[in-house]
């Protein structure tokens, strides 16, 4: 009796365990920590991928702006190369050309002092003469080929005073077809005329350069330049006459060394 008693209530037990273990709210209770830990692990997987395909366009994106940024600054830099080096050019080019104006300043000084010795010498040797008197200091011809060379000197005894404006007319004497006749010379055409004057400005260059026998000074003036001798005629005396306006102020003649 006690045994089907207790065979039937084991009976019920299993009865009931079966029918509490074959509800599916059990098995979804069992299965959901497992469906939440594999939908985590896809989740990170795919946040993983995600993250790491745009990490990777990132990176691509950021490395063709660095490129881009890097040309242009490359192309900056040959730019600004290219300017330095022209102007590393321009200023080799004005550091010669300083020099070269030094070197002749320095010759032209030089010049200067050489005439302005030269001129003390011949004042030593003659007297100035009379106050506003224009006096020839130095006068000298050499014959080179067609043309004459001549040098000039000339002094004002007017310190101070305005300057002097004139002009220089070289007349020659000599043989032209076996007659004597006396020419006035002219001014050669070729290069090589020069005028150097203490007292004159710039514009006064100008103008003797326009007129190279014009005459524009305060003191002193020393002049050179080439003539022109008419083919067939033999100079024997040149005369330098300085005129003011039309009035002779000085005139002086010298003598040619005969030429065999």
């Amino acid at each position: 009796m006690n045994h089907l008693q207790s065979g039937s209530e084991d009976s019920k037990v299993q009865s009931a365990d079966r029918g509490r273990w074959g509800d599916p709210r059990i098995w979804l209770w069992l299965c959901m920590p497992l469906m939440l830990l594999l939908g985590g692990a896809g989740g990170f997987y795919l946040a993983g991928t995600l993250g790491e395909e745009s990490a990777a366009n990132r990176y691509k994106e950021l490395k063709s702006q660095h490129e881009v940024v890097t040309a242009q600054h490359r192309h900056d830099y040959q730019v600004l190369q290219a300017d330095m080096d022209t102007l590393r050019g321009q200023m080799l080019v004005e550091e010669s050309t300083r020099k070269s104006l030094e070197v002749a300043l320095q010759s032209t000084q030089a010049e200067l002092s050489k005439a302005r010795e030269q001129l003390a010498f011949f004042d030593r040797l003659l007297p100035p003469g009379p106050n506003g008197s224009i006096s020839i200091r130095a006068l000298d011809f050499e014959q080179r080929g067609p043309t004459l060379l001549y040098k000039v000197v000339l002094m004002r005894n007017t310190p101070g005073a305005d300057e002097f404006a004139g002009q220089m007319q070289f007349v020659a004497q000599g043989s032209l077809q076996g007659k004597q006749v006396e020419i006035p010379l002219d001014p050669a055409t070729a290069p090589g005329a020069e005028v150097v004057d203490a007292d004159v400005s710039d514009a006064d260059l100008q103008d003797s350069e326009q007129a190279p026998l014009a005459l524009r000074f305060e003191q002193f003036q020393r002049s050179e330049g080439l003539l022109n001798i008419p083919e067939g005629f033999k100079p024997d005396a040149i005369t330098l006459n300085v005129l003011e306006g039309k009035t002779l102020r000085i005139s002086r003649k010298v003598n040619l060394p005969s030429v065999e």
